[in-house]
């Protein structure tokens, strides 16, 4: 069970109040941007500011609106968007269509939610209330429209009701006070407040963990964005560059978070305008066969996959010869939907340096979307690691560009970033730490880039460990704090192993990295045949829990396994694969070189001539 989040300093409890706004396709423009905004400038000038926290969720499908008020938790629901009567209020389907949510679906929802805290429910939409009655069955206080209420009138009942909250004053003063305010537009009937008798809440079940707001090692997604935290300057600047410039680079240290930047931060603040299409790749090995199959869901969504797979097969042959172009394709997409601009991501764009072989094929490829950054309606975004800039600025078609249109430089997040981030989700999810544990955590991570994955997968280890919702320093020595907390994982999973076992790691690890020649090591895809399919097994273990120190996949187009690490901090953390590395790194790099000689060989059409003779055979013998 939930209640209000406890506030320390003053002993008191801060509520959430949750806003969820929808204004489907199709229905009459609201100002709710202005609603929300208004309501929350009221709320921080109040002189008990500091008891009410908002949040906020947009463009509500019916699926949204549970789920929101699970991740929140909050004890103030607030709707704003359109009400329909008997029908319900009006929300949107997954085809971004107008939908209902009528009385009785509502009423069931509260009965639950009613027991985990929530003690209000505004409903600022025409005609609701007929849901209000229904959830008041429930809850202690609803608010609901007994008519059409102007846009304006609504607006100003919300600011009126949140700022008698925010001034400390109770529930029907709070309604009476935005009823009075509605006299002005000679509305101030619309409102009607229903009442039940107050409610037990039961405590919070102490032992019980909460959900992990923390993502460890992988990037944030989109469904993260809601613990999302410390980045916010960053992504406005991000959403500045992406509505201003047609190609917009994101280059940061390995392990900055310049994916989860795009995904988390960009993503989630583009959709609620409605005007993007938005899709995502990573070029890997094949760049032009990935892309092709992001414009061929794009073109036919309908289609099947098998369809799908023969299609970007296709395309992607084309587009590298030049009979189809990207202009061409995304010019199609605008004749469907020229109301939408089309936004392609490619992400960890240093794959098409570090798997893509042949040079011709990546200077195609990158010549292939730039002829496509002066269309209209079209932005490509890419995140790149810092180091691999200069491969980057070498070809100099890319240098122009990037010298026309500025990239987004992503450093190390400062303390104060880093604070937000481990704090913000904690206490959404009403959990405390321990005195002194963020200062301890924030002195261990310093300013050294490339340690947020290290500091999310700490924190997630450090959640598991919580003792009666609070995150203490016990628990964060035996994780070993966050530099160690991955490699710590990492060499208790291989001790964890039997003799055989130990034997065959070494040889499975080495081959998932790329050994670097003037830079870092890097991570690398390997396919099942070069870490060995008798060892596959194996693999699979260190993909499953509790390793998670790989990831498998299967390459789309040739269909075969593949394993990569988890993430490059095992390689920079883990001293036992520094050491592997070390002692196999000519074999690795003589490894590297004889894929790009057969890559030669197969291009030339087996040619007896380009075999290996000589020292290159002698080497290649004593290997």
């Amino acid at each position: 069970m939930n209640s209000p989040q406890p506030d320390d300093d003053n002993n008191r409890y801060v509520k959430t109040i949750l806003i969820l706004a929808a204004n489907p396709a199709g229905t009459s423009r609201l100002q709710l941007d202005k609603e929300i905004r208004e309501i929350d400038e009221g709320l921080k000038r109040g002189n008990k500011r500091e008891q009410f926290k908002l949040e906020q969720k947009w463009a509500v499908r019916q699926r949204d609106f549970y789920r929101a008020i699970l991740d929140y938790q909050p004890q103030i629901v607030h709707f704003s968007g359109h009400g329909a009567g008997v029908d319900g209020i009006v929300l949107e389907n997954e085809a971004d269509e107008p939908a209902f949510l009528n009385a009785d679906a509502l009423s069931s929802m509260f009965e639950l939610f009613a027991t985990k805290g929530v003690e209000c429910v505004l409903l600022n939409a025409c005609y609701s209330e007929v849901q209000a009655k229904a959830i008041s069955q429930h809850v202690n206080y609803v608010i609901g429209m007994n008519r059409t209420i102007g846009d304006k009138a609504a607006i100003a009942f919300s600011v009126a009701f949140y700022d008698a909250l925010a001034a400390g004053q109770q529930m029907e003063f709070a309604y009476k006070l935005g009823r009075s305010v509605l006299m002005n537009y000679l509305e101030q009937q619309t409102p009607v407040l229903l009442k039940k008798d107050p409610i037990a809440v039961t405590q919070p079940l102490f032992d019980v963990i909460p959900p992990n707001p923390y993502v460890g090692l992988a990037a944030f997604t989109e469904n993260d964005a809601a613990f999302f935290f410390g980045r916010e300057t960053f992504v406005n600047g991000l959403v500045e560059a992406v509505n201003q410039q047609p190609l917009v680079g994101v280059i940061g240290p390995s392990g900055s978070g310049k994916s989860s930047v795009v995904y988390a931060g960009l993503f989630p603040q583009l959709r609620i305008s409605g005007n993007w299409l938005i899709e995502s790749f990573r070029p890997g090995d094949k760049p032009f066969y990935q892309l092709a199959s992001v414009l061929v869901r794009l073109l036919e969504p309908e289609t099947g996959e098998t369809a799908q797979l023969r299609e970007a097969i296709g395309l992607a042959a084309d587009m590298e010869l030049g009979r189809i172009t990207l202009p061409t394709v995304i010019s199609r997409l605008n004749e469907r939907d020229s109301s939408k601009r089309l936004l392609l991501f490619a992400d960890q764009f240093e794959e098409l340096y570090t798997l893509c072989q042949n040079k011709e094929v990546i200077e195609r490829f990158v010549d292939a979307l730039l002829a496509a950054i002066h269309l209209d309606n079209f932005t490509l975004v890419f995140s790149l690691r810092a180091d691999f800039s200069g491969f980057m600025l070498g070809y100099r078609p890319f240098r122009d560009a990037l010298q026309q249109f500025s990239p987004q430089f992503l450093s190390s997040m400062n303390r104060e970033e880093l604070l937000r981030a481990i704090e913000q989700p904690a206490q959404k999810m009403v959990v405390q730490l321990e005195g002194q544990l963020t200062q301890r955590i924030l002195d261990d991570v310093g300013n050294e880039p490339g340690n947020l994955p290290l500091l999310e997968f700490a924190l997630t280890r450090l959640w598991s460990l919580q003792q009666k919702r609070k995150l203490t320093h016990q628990a964060y020595d035996e994780i070993g704090g966050v530099k160690k907390a991955l490699a710590n994982h990492a060499e208790e999973v291989y001790k964890r192993l039997d003799e055989t076992q130990q034997k065959i790691v070494p040889r499975i690890f080495v081959q998932l990295v790329r050994p670097g020649e003037g830079t870092e090591d890097t991570r690398r895809i390997a396919t099942r045949a070069e870490v060995g399919d008798e060892n596959w097994g194996l693999v699979s273990y260190l993909a499953g829990y509790p390793a998670r120190l790989v990831v498998t996949g299967r390459d789309e187009k040739s269909g075969e396994d593949t394993v990569e690490v988890v993430h490059e901090a095992l390689i920079r953390e883990w001293l036992t694969l520094r050491e592997w590395m070390n002692a196999n790194r000519q074999f690795r790099l003589w490894q590297e070189r004889l894929k790009v000689a057969v890559l030669e060989w197969k291009n030339s059409n087996y040619d007896s001539g380009a075999l290996l003779r000589g020292v290159p055979l002698g080497v290649a013998q004593e290997w």
